[in-house]
């Protein structure tokens, strides 16, 4: 009877060593943290650094001009236009980006091979902070993205029709911001033709003037 009593306080010790870890066992899993995703946190923060690095840069507006040759549609008659690229250096960019191309005095010679052209006497000034060694020179000649079909034609043009030339009339940036210029065919104008541009210009100015007052009023 006494062995009996042994055995039953035992078992009944174990009973409760066992229910207590349990009971510990089911708080410790009720309070467990949930686990943080780090990889997600991790990708946001490189995604906000990537676009404070790259998503404010300024891009220019497309088809935003960079200088008009005024002259040219003073003085020619503009017969046929272009859309051309042109080669151009690191520091001829910046420049450019800076305001320092004039185009007023610029024309456009046609190889002899009829293959390609080439963009003559276009001001591009030094740009500010460039080392020497690494200029430009600022009137050297540039040569022209063009297909050779349409350097072709232009050549035979200029070189069998007396007083064709081929000047640039505008210079703008592109949408992928590349600097494009757009030239063009042209054949100069007689006292004439002029004239009558003037007459043009003026009657176009009394008409814009008188329409401002009226508004006015």
């Amino acid at each position: 009877m006494t062995e009996f009593r042994r055995l039953l306080s035992c078992n009944s010790l174990a009973c409760i060593i066992i229910c207590a870890l349990m009971s510990v066992a089911t708080v410790d899993s009720a309070f467990v943290q949930p686990k943080s995703n780090t990889a997600v946190y991790r990708s946001q923060i490189i995604t906000e650094l990537n676009l404070k690095k790259g998503g404010t840069k300024k891009k220019h507006a497309k088809g935003r001009t960079i200088t008009l040759n005024k002259l040219a549609y003073r003085n020619y008659e503009v017969l046929e236009t272009l859309e051309v690229g042109v080669a151009l250096r690191g520091t001829e960019v910046k420049s450019i980006r800076d305001g320092k191309m004039n185009i007023r005095d610029g024309w456009i010679k046609p190889n002899k091979n009829g293959r390609s052209c080439t963009l003559m006497n276009v001001h591009i000034g030094k740009h500010s902070t460039a080392g020497e060694f690494f200029q430009h020179e600022e009137l050297r000649p540039r040569d022209l993205l063009i297909h050779k079909e349409q350097a072709r034609k232009f050549y035979q043009k200029t070189d069998r029709i007396p007083g064709m030339t081929i000047v640039p009339l505008k210079a703008y940036w592109s949408d992928d911001n590349k600097v494009k210029f757009e030239i063009g065919l042209v054949r100069g104008k007689n006292v004439r033709d002029k004239r009558e541009d003037i007459k043009e210009r003026e009657g176009k100015r009394e008409s814009e003037r008188m329409i401002k007052n009226f508004n006015v009023r």
